[in-house]
């Protein structure tokens, strides 16, 4: 089955980077799967007053925002369109206007109808990963802002005998079945671990052809999360899979440690994944602040 890939176009305060876009393009190359680019054009709400006005222009800066926005989204998706098409990708564009506040409640919905999210590790973007990561529903890939090449050849498993790190290695799987080589890397001071689980995939995975092995290391007090992107850059692998650790409290996220380092700093591209147990739901909703539903401030168009 032909893979749909979800590639968000930032436009507001910061923009989606050029690099983001190539291997989003170099990613679905490889994949033979189909690109859609969804520019986010935003607006922001004018809330100037008497007050305001005497010392700066709200109305107008919201309004300048607002273009930038909007021009912003125009070149980002023809540049993303004529990059695919140079590499004879199958391209979609989409387009979600919507106000400010309301953007990541989008992208995490937007995400739900793609086999996986292409998104990149930046300051700004933070809310947006940890929103598609823990309410999406779908596994995403987490690029730094560097150029990568599409192929993915070498994976690496972060494995800790979970539950979160079983969803992870799944939700790889089409990268697993075509790589040349899958390594297993476990951190074995950090936290108890059974090590069978590992072992038996590894087992399976090389009953299905494919060549893996495990690696075992040690984090020394260090950041598990870095330690682990550490060994996967030594192994040169081309992408690193992991479980995304977290729950919703009071509407924030708590985050594992392993899922704290990589949010704020990676050296690879990450394959995050995250599904939500019954009770974990069951949370978020009690959580959900009353509908004032952001479908009344956006608008979507797929062409």
């Amino acid at each position: 089955m032909k893979q749909h890939l979800f590639l968000p176009l930032l436009t507001y305060p910061d923009a989606t980077s050029e690099f983001m876009i190539a291997n989003a393009v170099a990613l679905a190359h490889h994949m033979q799967a189909t690109l859609t680019v969804c520019a986010v054009e935003i607006t922001i709400p004018d809330v100037s007053n008497a007050l305001s006005s005497l010392i700066i222009d709200a109305a107008k800066m919201a309004r300048d925002a607002g273009a930038l926005s909007r021009k912003r989204a125009s070149a980002l998706t023809g540049m993303a369109v004529d990059a695919a098409k140079a590499a004879c990708v199958d391209v979609r564009t989409r387009e979600i206007k919507i106000t400010e506040p309301f953007v990541v409640e989008a992208l995490a919905e937007a995400s739900r109808a793609y086999d996986l999210v292409l998104l990149e590790s930046a300051g700004i973007s933070r809310p947006i990963v940890e929103a598609v990561l823990f309410a999406s529903g779908r596994p995403l890939i987490l690029y730094p802002s560097a150029p990568f090449g599409g192929r993915i050849d070498h994976v690496a498993i972060a494995w800790d005998g979970s539950r979160a790190a079983a969803r992870a290695a799944h939700d790889a799987s089409f990268f697993l079945e075509r790589a040349s080589k899958v390594c297993l890397l476990s951190v074995i001071d950090e936290k108890p671990i059974k090590y069978e689980t590992g072992d038996y995939l590894v087992e399976n995975l090389l009953k299905s052809g494919v060549v893996a092995e495990v690696t075992r290391v040690r984090a020394g007090g260090e950041p598990v999360g870095e330690v682990l992107q550490a060994k996967a850059f030594e192994l040169r692998a081309d992408l690193l899979v992991m479980g995304g650790f977290g729950h919703s409290r009071l509407r924030e996220f708590v985050l594992g440690g392993a899922t704290q380092a990589v949010l704020t700093n990676i050296s690879l591209p990450i394959l995050l994944s995250h599904r939500a147990l019954a009770d974990d739901v069951q949370r978020s909703n009690s959580e959900r602040p009353a509908p004032n539903s952001h479908r009344e401030n956006s608008r979507r168009q797929e062409t």
